[in-house]
């Protein structure tokens, strides 16, 4: 594998908390407030922004190439077709727990989403912002979740540790965004689906040495949210 000069914690904490805090300032304290949409933005400029800083000790290995291993990374057809696929898959169990009281739990928050939606100012262009969090927000989020952190924390505490330490941290800011809209039981679990999630793409990334899969499967989860985001904010009115 492609030799990284690690980071240390003073890097790699404000990268772990700051996409927390950041939902917490325009999702939370200020979402209903001129400071929320500027506030969104800046937390994510940051995840765009924060690991160039780190490139030289990064290098570009997993990002516009494959790492460096000793043995074969599975073919490009492969990686397209397993990261389409596990979307899909993923898409589905999403899709057949809405078939079941789970899903009219997670209905009942229409309203809620709705309204915060319309507080940040993305209810009157939701198809402009859906496409925008299935192509460019996804993908930025894997570039920072798996690249850049999984990336440095294997390096840090070893691999199940990183899985485990990125998982979290991936699902940490869900977890303020989903409590504005469920009850506390049904965020927690949904937060931990998004751990689930996000150890599955950084396993995704470990096996195909690139975040390509992990792009398109997140890719696929996340136009599926979408379509459920938008048949709330229509029930909602």
């Amino acid at each position: 594998m492609e030799a990284r000069r690690g980071i240390g914690w003073a890097a790699l904490g404000p990268a772990l908390v700051v996409p927390f805090f950041g939902a917490l300032f325009y999702f939370v304290w200020f979402s209903d407030t001129p400071a929320g949409q500027p506030a969104y933005v800046a937390t994510k400029l940051f995840t765009l922004v924060y690991p160039l800083f780190f490139l030289a000790r990064t290098g570009l290995g997993g990002l516009t190439r494959r790492e460096d291993r000793a043995s074969r990374w599975p073919s490009w057809p492969l990686v397209v077709v397993t990261g389409l696929g596990s979307g899909v898959l993923i898409a589905i169990a999403g899709g057949l727990l809405m078939l079941t009281p789970l899903g009219d739990a997670v209905r009942g928050g229409a309203a809620a989403v709705s309204g915060k939606v319309e507080a940040l100012g993305f209810k009157e262009h939701f198809i402009l912002f859906a496409v925008f969090i299935s192509l460019i927000h996804s993908a930025l989020e894997e570039y920072y979740w798996r690249w850049f952190l999984y990336g440095h924390l294997r390096r840090k505490v070893g691999r199940w540790a990183g899985h485990g330490i990125a998982a979290a941290g991936f699902a940490a800011h869900h977890l303020i965004v989903l409590l504005q809209y469920f009850p506390p039981w049904l965020a927690i679990f949904l937060t931990v689906c998004v751990a689930l999630g996000g150890l599955i793409w950084t396993l995704v990334y470990e096996w195909q040495g690139t975040v390509l899969g992990c792009w398109l499967s997140h890719l696929g989860v996340d136009v599926f949210l979408m379509i459920i985001g938008f048949q709330m904010m229509a029930a909602a009115g």
